[in-house]
């Protein structure tokens, strides 16, 4: 379940040099699972992406798919919702998978892991934050599905108990994740098929300076998940990670004048509040405050 996480440290001026045949390189670092960079090509910027492990190869490739398969769509032909062109790939010494695309310019919704603030340009566009998430659920996907030979609910499921059993024991049992666990186990015969982006959070969406918004880092994009995950992963990292309890409330209040099931996304969140406690035990000095906040919160929606 972890084998995208796990990172290698590279060479940068190996890195630097193999990619100098063909671009300058204006900027190169270790930005942990993957080597990011800048180049440039005459007058033109372009963002580098270089896996560092072929676990994470994997992910990236589907990145490059998603952002194939959403510039070609029709909606993304009249919409005022961008994600990244691709304009190379290939495969640094071999096994290493990397992806140039063009370079957003503009402002991050949310600035985290620096901080944990927020835009006002977030605050300001939370209907259109919901119309990309809309968006993304009515793309025709062509991404390789998975060859597991399951439904899309068992394998959302499945993808809930795996987030469950990798939680450490004694955080499962002194915050009873099996409740949520049970809870989604429940609900999921009510969730239809749908696409989705799969790291629909604030640090990842930008207003651009052409006025547009612009989605990064789809590596986890599905053709086939479940309706209002990524509507429903935006308000458990909001709640959470970004510790805005009050700014969750206004989406849900947002979704709920928009005649949402809100019975549908307590799902959805649900199970992102078991890959929340996973996130927590993670990290290097696990806090699980608030997503045993989120936990009872979802209880009372």
């Amino acid at each position: 379940i972890l084998d995208y996480r796990k990172a290698k440290n590279l060479n940068l001026l190996k890195v630097k040099a193999y990619f100098e045949t063909k671009y300058k390189v204006d900027k190169i670092w270790s930005g942990g699972r993957h080597v990011p960079g800048v180049l440039k090509k005459g007058n033109k910027e372009f963002f580098l992406k270089l896996a560092t492990t072929e676990g994470i190869s994997a992910v990236s490739k589907v990145e490059y798919g998603w952002n194939e398969q959403f510039n070609k769509s029709e909606t993304r032909l009249s919409s005022k919702f961008w994600v990244p062109t691709n304009y190379d790939s290939g495969y640094y010494n071999g096994n290493l998978f990397y992806l140039i695309t063009d370079k957003f310019q503009g402002e991050k919704l949310s600035d985290y892991p620096e901080n944990k603030d927020i835009s006002p340009i977030f605050l300001y566009n939370l209907d259109q934050i919901v119309d990309f998430s809309e968006l993304i659920q009515k793309l025709a996907l062509k991404i390789p599905a998975y060859e597991d030979n399951i439904s899309y609910r068992e394998r959302f499921v499945k993808k809930t108990i795996s987030w469950y059993q990798n939680t450490p024991k004694n955080i499962r049992d002194k915050y009873k994740i099996k409740e949520l666990v049970d809870f989604v186990k429940e609900g999921v015969a009510t969730l239809q098929k749908k696409p989705r982006h799969g790291d629909f959070t604030p640090w990842h969406i930008l207003k651009l300076e052409t006025d547009h918004f612009g989605l990064i880092d789809g590596e986890h994009a599905l053709r086939d998940g479940v309706e209002y995950y990524d509507i429903g992963y935006f308000i458990q990292r909001v709640f959470t990670v970004l510790q805005k309890p009050q700014l969750a409330e206004q989406i849900i209040k947002l979704l709920k004048n928009r005649n949402y099931d809100i019975a549908k996304l307590k799902t959805v969140l649900a199970a992102r509040a078991v890959g929340g406690f996973l996130d927590d035990s993670l990290t290097q000095f696990p806090n699980y405050a608030f997503s045993d906040k989120f936990k009872n919160w979802i209880t009372l929606l």
